[in-house]
């Protein structure tokens, strides 16, 4: 509960799908009546095959916080995952949470389910004792389904009822989807024996059984009825329309919200609760049908266009929010038409560009605290850490619109990155049909420029790695001819540019004396003093073992350099504690940019006054 309002979690696939989003509507316009808010976990995609409970998507029922949830409902057969389902039910239960599974029988939880086989069974009665079917066939979808086996009991009771032979030779298997379907339809073309009726156990099959049978001459319904079930739309564009039943998802959510409603108050419920489909009879099986032709093409066409135009929107939002080098520029490619009332959280790690991301293993798909990438209700757009408990900013606020909340993992390279929360303030279809493209776009964009920028952390790091002396930080001579080159081009003829070279004095003494690892920290004391004196912008190499050169483009004070240098020398001497004093010889030569200048030349200058000045320190030394 938050703010005074229960909290109902809803954990469903395929969102976009028009009869989840009546069934959302619907159920949601009861429980905001009843000062309740829905939130909505939904992943894009259902977990039909095997190695689906791997996707990274399904880390969205993750963000369930049980803690304040009141109740929760999983719509299984959409989601179609055993697995998943029993690991939400028993969370839910470690908090004492009462679970409702829609379509699914579980231990421990409420059914509440539509009536499939009474459905089915209204339409083969009708093409059997009303239309006077006698040789009949079925295409199930997989052999050991509980749907397929029910419809195909089915189809065997009724037609021993009417004295019809019906055997295994009579059934086929589509899988519940197009190709296999068409592959089943041309077998039993192929047998040459033409059934008086062909029952499908979805309106997929039966959609391209019937166009199967018309490609090759085969009359629907006058030679052969096909019909299908569940209702989609989709069989009121095919001709002709498929006669199939209606499973009512605006009936379905209110006996779920009625199941609820008595849960909350305390009591109990025994057995499964029935929705029983509505028969919908069309064209395929020899009747009439009532579908309004006008009003269904004007919506189809709208959400099909609409989607057609925010696709490619879409996709190039994931192609520049990949392209951008900072965190901030990359979230503001999202402010878009097609981009809004939602917000952007990833794990606080992606915003670290030093962080292997992708390699990284992780014990949980989201951390304790996140980070907010983009608010579609922020501008100008903030970025900051916000606590997952939070879930969404302003959170209280949104559930007071009285609008579901709905929840997508977003994910790159088969790991989440984080999630994105709608708040829709309706129920346009439109709204709800771009969420899985929002979602999968989002998560190849963010997740794609995660990855690239820590792509080009890598390089900025070899490259560092090969333009940088080891051991006292300054350029090395490869990197120093390219950045010396980038200098000059900047600069206009005439301008004053300054060599300087410094060589410390008594390399080999100290080795010999004080070993290597000393003599490498005097190379480095002298590499220090030099990038210190010299002026910013300066371009600083270890030309040699132990010596130093500044390019400085521009005129400057020579003699403040090279006591700047001695300086910083002797201040290391007072403050080392070492037996031995450290000393460098420095050259300095300037002239003025032309055509003619060589900086071979200007280092060969510099080096002949640093030699003069460590040959008479020499002399000194020896008198």
């Amino acid at each position: 509960m938050i703010g005074g309002r229960k909290l109902i979690s809803l954990c469903i696939s395929r969102l976009h799908d028009i009869e989840n989003n009546r069934f959302i509507a619907r159920l949601n316009e009861q429980l905001r009546n009843q000062n309740c808010s829905l939130l909505i976990y939904n992943i894009t995609t259902d977990l039909f095959w095997k190695d689906s409970d791997l996707r990274p998507e399904i880390a969205v029922f993750d963000l369930i916080d049980y803690e304040r949830t009141d109740a929760v409902i999983i719509m299984d057969e959409k989601i179609k995952s055993h697995a998943v389902t029993r690991s939400i039910i028993s969370r839910s239960k470690e908090h004492d949470i009462p679970v409702i599974v829609v379509d699914g029988e579980y231990e421990d939880s409420i059914c509440v389910e539509f009536d499939y086989p009474s459905g089915f069974e209204k339409i083969v009665r009708h093409v059997i004792e009303e239309h006077g079917a006698r040789n009949v066939r079925f295409i199930g979808g997989f052999k050991g389904n509980r749907f397929s086996d029910e419809r195909e009991e089915t189809v065997r009771k009724v037609a021993a009822e009417n004295g019809i032979p019906f055997d295994e030779s009579m059934v086929y298997y589509g899988e519940f989807w197009a190709k296999p379907a068409i592959a089943a339809v041309e077998k039993i073309i192929a047998s040459g024996d033409i059934p008086d009726a062909v029952f499908c156990a979805n309106d997929i099959m039966a959609i391209n059984v019937s166009s199967v049978f018309m490609n090759h001459g085969i009359k629907v319904p006058e030679q052969v009825i096909v019909t299908g079930f569940d209702g989609i739309d989709e069989i009121d564009f095919t001709v002709p329309r498929i006669t199939s039943a209606s499973t009512s998802y605006q009936e379905l959510a209110d006996k779920v919200f009625s199941a609820l409603q008595a849960l909350l108050s305390g009591e109990r419920i025994e057995g499964s609760i029935k929705v029983e489909p509505v028969l919908l009879l069309n064209e395929s099986c020899g009747c009439t049908s009532s579908a309004d032709d006008s009003r269904m093409l004007r919506s189809f066409n709208n959400r099909f266009y609409h989607y057609q135009d925010e696709y490619v929107k879409l996709n190039g939002i994931t192609d520049v929010i990949q392209e951008k080098k900072e965190m901030l520029s990359a979230a503001e490619v999202l402010y878009s038409d097609v981009v809004e009332n939602m917000c952007c959280i990833i794990n606080k790690e992606c915003a670290d560009n030093t962080h292997d991301y992708y390699r990284t293993k992780r014990e949980k798909p989201f951390g304790d605290t996140m980070f907010m990438f983009f608010n579609s209700d922020d501008i100008p757009l903030r970025q900051y850490d916000i606590q997952r408990s939070d879930m969404v900013p302003d959170l209280e606020e949104k559930l007071e619109s009285g609008y579901p909340l709905i929840f997508n993992c977003i994910y790159f390279m088969n790991m989440p990155v984080g999630y994105i929360c709608f708040c829709f303030r309706n129920y346009d279809i439109t709204e709800y049909g771009k969420i899985m493209a929002v979602a999968n776009a989002i998560g190849r964009g963010v997740g794609g420029f995660i990855n690239m920028r820590y792509q080009r952390y890598l390089i900025e790091r070899v490259e560092s790695m090969y333009m940088y002396d080891y051991l006292t930080g300054l350029y090395n001579r490869t990197s120093f001819n390219k950045k010396y080159n980038e200098a000059i081009s900047e600069l206009p003829y005439g301008s004053e540019i300054t060599v300087v070279l410094s060589d410390l004095d008594g390399l080999k003494e100290i080795n010999d004396n004080y070993g290597h690892f000393s003599g490498d920290r005097a190379i480095s004391t002298v590499a220090s003093a030099l990038k210190r004196a010299c002026p910013p912008g300066a371009i600083c190499v270890r030309y040699g073992g132990d010596e130093m050169i500044g390019f400085i483009a521009g005129a400057c004070d020579k003699d403040a350099i090279t006591a700047d240098i001695r300086a910083a020398i002797e201040e290391h001497n007072a403050d080392s504690g070492s037996s031995y004093k450290l000393s460098a010889s420095i050259g300095i030569v300037s002239e003025k940019l032309s055509d003619k200048t060589d900086i071979e030349e200007l280092i060969e200058r510099a080096d002949k006054l640093m030699y003069i000045e460590k040959h008479s320190k020499k002399k000194k030394k020896e008198i």
